[in-house]
C-alpha cells in the first residue's frame, strides 16, 4: 500500500521540484497579468513562482487582470500553458467567484503534477477590509473536489485604514480551515503581520500552516523584523520594494 503524504509532505515536494530547501528561499513574481511580465518572470532563474490575478474579462473570457481591470493582453489559459512549459509553480489568485471551478479543471488537466501548484483567495475579512466576494465553504469544497494537491492558500481582505488581524480573525480562519486536508499557507499583509505579530504567532503554534507574506514593505525597519522574527522554515516572501521590485528577505539568514 503507498504511504499517504502528509501536508508537509506535499510542501516539501514542491520546494524540491523547485529546487530551493525552504519556503523562504523560493522567488516569486507579483501579480504577472500581462504578458510582458509573465515572459521576463519565465525567463528568470531566480523565480521560482509566478503569482497571477485570474478575473472574468468584459468579454466573458477569463482573463490575467486584477479588478478593477477588466481586460488584458493575457488569457488564464495561455498564462497557464506558458508557465507549464517554462516549469515554474502557479500561483493561481482567484479574483471572480464564478470561474474557480472551470479554472480548476483546466488547472487539474493541464497543470497538475507537471508543476507546483497554489490555490488563493481572500475568504476572510480582515483588517480594514471590505466584504467577501467568495463564498468560503463553497471554495474550499471546489478546492477539495479538483485539486487537492494544490497548496491552498486563503487570505483575508485588508486595506489601508486597517489596523491588525485579531485574535477573533485568526481562529474565524482556523475553525474555517479545520476540515482541510491538504497543505494550507495563510496570506498575511506585511504591515498587519507586524503590528499582528502575537496572535500570528499563536495560530502558528497551534497548527501545522505554512504563511505567505504579502505586500510593499517600504522600510528597513520593517524588512529588518522580518528576517528577525519569522523563519524562512515556515514563510514564503512574496514582498516588494516602495518602488516595486520584489525583495529577498531570508538572504541574509
Amino acid at each position: 500500500m503507498a504511504t499517504r503524504l502528509t501536508p508537509a509532505d506535499i510542501v516539501q515536494q514542491q520546494l524540491d521540484r523547485l529546487g530551493v530547501a525552504r519556503p523562504g528561499d523560493v522567488g516569486w513574481v507579483h501579480a504577472a497579468n500581462n504578458r510582458a511580465k509573465l515572459e521576463a518572470a519565465l525567463a528568470d532563474p531566480s523565480v521560482h513562482y509566478v503569482e497571477g490575478d485570474i478575473s472574468l474579462g468584459e468579454n466573458g473570457q477569463v482573463i490575467m487582470a486584477h479588478p478593477p481591470a477588466t481586460t488584458s493582453d493575457l488569457l488564464f489559459i495561455d498564462w497557464l500553458h506558458a508557465t507549464v512549459a517554462a516549469g515554474k509553480g502557479a500561483k493561481l489568485d482567484f479574483k471572480t467567484p464564478s470561474i474557480v471551478e472551470s479554472c480548476l479543471i483546466e488547472a487539474k488537466r493541464h497543470a497538475l503534477g507537471r508543476i507546483p501548484l497554489i490555490v488563493n483567495a481572500d475568504l476572510l475579512v480582515g483588517p480594514g477590509g471590505k466584504p467577501v466576494i467568495f463564498d468560503p465553504a463553497e471554495f474550499l469544497a471546489l478546492h477539495k473536489k479538483h485539486l487537492p494537491q494544490a497548496i491552498l492558500s486563503p487570505g483575508w481582505t485588508v486595506d489601508g485604514n486597517g489596523t491588525s488581524y485579531s485574535r477573533e480573525m485568526l481562529m474565524e480562519m482556523q475553525a474555517l480551515l479545520r476540515p482541510v486536508r491538504s497543505p494550507v499557507t495563510l496570506c498575511f499583509h506585511a504591515w498587519f503581520l507586524f503590528t499582528s505579530w502575537p496572535d500570528v504567532k499563536w495560530l502558528l503554534d497551534q497548527t501545522p500552516y505554512t504563511i505567505t507574506v504579502w505586500g510593499k514593505v517600504d522600510s528597513p525597519e520593517l524588512l529588518n523584523w522580518l528576517r528577525k522574527y519569522t523563519n524562512p522554515i515556515r514563510c514564503f516572501y512574496d514582498v516588494q520594494s516602495a518602488d516595486g521590485e520584489q525583495l529577498s528577505v531570508s538572504s541574509k539568514q
